[in-house]
């Protein structure tokens, strides 16, 4: 009976290892899995012998506020896999944790074949950590269709399995979403002047400080320009509107949602959206964007040295082209906002070339189910089913 480890140090993670464990138990039922991981893991089959629940590495601080946390964690995995006779360890994402402890993993069981799912984005920064997937992965899974040839030539070997967040987009329905907020679900790109402008400002006390108050003049503005657009800004789960408001005041006639980010951006007609992925999500759906992001002097210094990409938004990295404007930075500003939004609401040829770019993406990442694909590549890895 094929045994396997799945690590996830991030929530974030953690639906994408529980949809790998699913199609991995459906390629091969006899299959037994022991995890670090949450309840997602735990309801999709798997043993837990490190509790990752409500954990994140979301930048230096908080890995360093939690560095006591993922050092255990660490030893128990590296304990089960000592203890456990298992025919492969799968990692999921977050390389902090994990670059780490396949090195340990693989001085230790040099026979034990260690697969990364969700490759570590090495080109925006710390290309050196290639030597790592070299030397103890066996194989590295790809979520984009560029990385396979990247990886490939820096002599890993790596492979491209499909997008997850496309999948798990497929059946996103923002019916009910367009219908609370009063706008039509059929019309939303052929009006956009009338439709959802969808704004996610960050997660991030940090973040929020530096983008919020100039979102919130810009939707001031919106409101003056375009009485039948309504803006509805998404609320993170740590983040409630009154903390906006500490922030900045609330422009009137905003509303805000908290909980459904994806049916909002299926919902929408534009959206305005800080860095992350939040801006693949809306490519994938074909929303017509603009996409900001600041960071504190220091940081954008040390960004400036150590990043190795001329752009941030994933949907131009994936076009290596400017598909969506970009404001970064002092061009991060409540006047530039305003002035793309009015754009693409004035300009419906611009609209919907941009509509049509950003779907073309989408069909560039193919159709086939991502953790099936991971599932078969993971599964060459596991001893063969016995006959009969």
């Amino acid at each position: 009976m094929p045994k396997i480890l799945l690590s996830t140090a991030e929530v974030s993670a953690e639906t994408h290892a529980a949809d790998l464990l699913a199609a991995l138990k459906a390629l091969r039922p006899d299959l037994e899995a022991d995890a670090g991981g949450g309840r997602l893991l735990a309801a999709a089959g798997a043993r837990l012998v490190a509790d990752m629940s409500g954990k994140a590495v979301m930048g230096l601080k908080d890995a360093f506020a939690s560095l006591s946390f993922y050092r255990e964690s660490g030893k128990k995995l590296v304990a089960a896999v000592k203890r456990e006779r298992y025919d492969a360890v799968v990692v999921v994402d977050a390389p902090s944790f994990h670059l780490p402890l396949a090195k340990i993993i693989h001085r230790d069981r040099p026979d034990l074949p260690i697969i990364y799912y969700i490759a570590p984005k090495l080109w925006v920064w710390k290309r050196w950590r290639a030597e790592s997937l070299r030397r103890d992965f066996a194989k590295t899974l790809c979520i984009f269709p560029f990385e396979e040839r990247y990886f490939g030539g820096l002599g890993v070997n790596a492979v491209y399995v499909g997008n997850p967040t496309r999948d798990q987009l497929r059946n996103v329905d923002g019916k009910a979403v367009a219908a609370r907020f009063g706008v039509s679900w059929e019309r939303r790109h052929e009006e956009p002047e009338k439709g959802l402008l969808a704004v996610f400002p960050g997660s991030r006390k940090g973040e929020l400080s530096r983008l919020w108050p100039e979102m919130a003049r810009a939707l001031a503005g919106v409101r003056r320009r375009f009485p039948g657009l309504k803006p509805v800004v998404s609320l993170a789960r740590n983040i409630a509107a009154a903390d906006l408001a500490a922030i900045h005041p609330l422009p009137e006639g905003v509303d805000f949602s908290s909980g459904d980010s994806r049916e909002l951006l299926a919902a929408a007609s534009l959206v305005v959206a800080k860095s992350g992925t939040t801006t693949l999500e809306a490519a994938l759906l074909g929303k017509p964007m603009l996409v900001c992001y600041r960071v504190d002097a220091p940081s954008f210094i040390l960004a400036m040295f150590v990043i190795r990409i001329a752009r941030v938004a994933l949907p131009n990295i994936l076009a290596g082209d400017e598909v969506v404007r970009e404001f970064l930075q002092d061009q991060a500003t409540a006047a530039n906002f305003l002035g793309e939004i009015e754009r693409l609401l004035a300009d419906r040829r611009y609209y919907r070339t941009m509509r049509s770019r950003l779907l073309s993406l989408a069909d560039g990442l193919g159709e086939e189910n991502s953790a099936l694909r991971a599932a078969r590549e993971i599964a060459a890895f596991l001893p063969p089913r016995p006959p009969g």
